[in-house]
């Protein structure tokens, strides 16, 4: 199988530059584009700042997240080869009648394009809004047993769950060309690996791993299908991978050592930490993004965090250095069984001046993978 190579893509302001990213995707070779679902970023408002990074020039706060829905709607409109997904959504802000009838209709607007990238939540785009976040993980499960009912039953049905009870529940919308949106589910821990066997047509992961471990992970996903009667090949091995392409291995460690890289440093759990020997300065059982709400910490507390913050908290497993490093660095995933890569270009969080450089270095990678 041909490796895939996707992009990440920020869906902010103005809608038409988002847009224009996905085209330029398509232009540059990537197989894939995948959009971010945040109500809120992960950087609090008093870190950013023109001291922290030049890019605040260009983005004026780092919460300015459009919906993915219509985004990829409209970037649908204007590609015509690209996967279009969402990098991911949940069911806590999204119920699952809601989210099987957007990406139906996602599916429509995109010819058949439109990926449901999906996971169990975030406390950052739960909890400051009202939303219970708590059950994550048994409401995903459910959630995705009512989006294949929705989907494949052709009468009125009921369904009698925890959190969603269905009465005479119908959705007569038809799939494209009689396929459903394909459903990829950003698993790490071991109950959700065996939920993306279950239910997942592709393993979208985004936290920092080796090669070694991808593999074993992607071993309980496959073992999770076959005891669940389905096709273990059937389910796609994806991986948003975290990059910093530069010109010289030197730049790509000063890039790593920006004050933003380390405030991205401390969403990383606790045991990212310890692999450097060192510890979470927000405790030593921190589990990143299910603990983590950036503007609940005051600006002291956020500045004391990431002055504890070393290079070698993201060294391991983050991609960096030249384009050949940086291939040389997938190359084990592949491997391991990575079958559609999701490049997520973190070099601007340095400085807007990485932009360029990044890019075409990101294409460099994607054109050497595929070949």
């Amino acid at each position: 199988m041909t490796l895939k190579v996707g992009v990440s893509a920020q869906p902010i302001p103005p809608i038409e530059l988002t847009v224009a990213q996905a085209g330029q995707a398509e232009t540059d070779g990537f197989d894939s584009v995948f959009f971010p679902d945040h109500l809120m970023g992960w950087f609090p408002k008093s870190i950013w700042t023109p001291e922290a990074s030049s890019i605040v020039s260009m983005l004026p706060s780092p919460h300015m997240y459009l919906d993915p829905a219509v985004v990829i709607a409209l970037a649908g409109q204007a590609t015509e080869r690209v996967e279009l997904a969402t990098g991911v959504t949940d069911p806590i802000r999204r119920p699952p009648a809601e989210l099987a009838r957007t990406f139906l209709t996602l599916s429509h607007s995109t010819g058949g394009r439109a990926i449901l990238g999906i996971g169990a939540g975030e406390l950052e785009n739960t909890a400051p809004y009202g939303m219970d976040y708590r059950f994550q993980v048994s409401r995903l499960e459910e959630a995705l047993h009512i989006i294949r009912l929705l989907w494949e039953s052709t009468e009125p049905f009921d369904f009698e769950g925890r959190f969603w009870k269905l009465n005479k529940a119908v959705m007569d919308l038809p799939a494209y060309n009689n396929e459903f949106p394909p459903i990829w589910i950003a698993s790490h821990g071991p109950r959700m690996l065996e939920i993306t066997g279950r239910y997942g047509d592709g393993w979208y992961p985004s936290y920092p791993m080796t090669a070694e471990e991808y593999g074993e992970k992607l071993a309980i996903i496959r073992k999770a299908a076959a005891d669940a009667g389905r096709n273990p090949e059937d389910v796609v091995g994806g991986y948003q991978l975290y990059a910093i392409v530069a010109e010289d291995h030197e730049t790509s460690h000063q890039i790593m050592s920006s004050p933003l890289a380390g405030a991205m440093a401390v969403v990383a759990t606790s045991e990212l930490w310890e692999r450097a020997g060192l510890k979470h300065p927000l405790g030593g059982d921190f589990q990143g993004l299910r603990d983590y709400v950036p503007e609940w910490y005051t600006k002291d507390e956020i500045t004391k965090a990431m002055a504890s913050y070393d290079l070698g908290v993201f060294h391991d497993t983050v991609a960096h250095g030249t384009a050949d490093e940086v291939i040389d660095f997938i190359e084990p995933f592949v491997a391991a069984g990575l079958q559609h890569l999701v490049l997520s270009n973190i070099s601007i969080l340095a400085g807007i001046e990485y932009l360029q450089p990044a890019r075409e270095g990101l294409k460099k990678v994607a054109d050497a993978l595929r070949t």
